[in-house]
């Protein structure tokens, strides 16, 4: 039987900046539109479970430095296409002004009808500690944006290319932990170790903070297994070299590695 459901239609806009050394600069890296983003917009399209919330408490979902935002979009299109009706509110977050305000802009070109809204978010604001080691004081199972607001936790937070810098093990680690509910779970895209800084710290900074993880390399594989069984393996191809990964360079650019972060509900204390 054929599957007659429509493809996922999604429109982009990539932010203008006048930065020569674009990705870089640390605070510019939301302005373009980056492979992993693509690669896990085609592994949630194809994973509807991770969406659903099938084993996850009832809650909304987060897009953590969300870029152009395809991955919080991709959610929130595949959202109002289920019959289940799911009423789930998508956030989308990230740090710079004019990262936020073309995410605006390209959750009304995508007309959908799913509850979002859009907030600056820095990882250095959901640290444990402040620059002097000191604790700060913070509302227990929550996290604040940017404008110092303080938000509930998320059922899923999703995140592509993230891990870039070597201290962004820690910070991404911290604000998980900050934005995420017990029994939630994460899926966090990127490239291998051997490309990015940080990657190979991320699984121990996960852990050191009572966070479960799960660490899947073989994500471009799987995916393109999937997409040989239903006969689409070219047009998924195509899409990921639109994001900029091209298939015959992979040897020479990166494979992709995917981090599965889940909070375990705390034990219930002795009375």
């Amino acid at each position: 039987m054929e599957d007659d459901t429509p493809p996922l239609k999604i429109i982009l806009h990539q932010a203008n900046t006048d930065d020569s050394n674009q990705g870089e600069n640390e605070t510019n890296t939301g302005f373009i539109m980056w492979p992993s983003a693509v690669m896990l917009a085609h592994h949630l399209s194809e994973n509807p479970r991770i969406w659903r919330g099938d084993d996850t408490p009832d809650g909304d979902i987060m897009e953590l430095g969300a870029g152009c935002g395809l991955s919080g979009l991709t959610a929130a299109k595949l959202m109002k296409n289920d019959d289940s009706e799911n009423d789930d509110k998508v956030v989308f977050t990230d740090y710079n002004p004019a990262v936020l305000e073309n995410l605006r802009r390209n959750i009304l070109l995508n007309e959908f009808d799913v509850d979002h809204e859009v907030f600056g978010l820095d990882w250095f604001d959901q640290q444990p500690n402040d620059e002097n080691g000191d604790a700060i004081e913070r509302e227990k199972n929550t996290w604040v944006d940017m404008d110092g607001q303080i938000h509930s936790q998320f059922r899923l937070i999703l995140g592509a290319d993230l891990l870039v810098c070597s201290n962004d093990a820690d910070l991404v680690a911290s604000t998980i932990d900050c934005a995420l509910m017990e029994g939630g779970h994460a899926v966090i895209l990127g490239p291998s170790s051997d490309k990015r800084f940080g990657v190979s710290n991320f699984p121990e900074a996960c852990r050191s903070l009572g966070l479960a993880v799960t660490v899947d390399e073989d994500i471009l594989e799987a995916n393109q297994d999937a997409k040989e069984e239903d006969g689409s393996q070219q047009q998924f191809m195509d899409g990921l070299e639109l994001g900029g990964y091209n298939q015959r360079a992979s040897t020479s650019c990166h494979d992709f590695t995917m981090f599965t972060i889940r909070k375990p509900a705390a034990l219930a204390e002795d009375v």
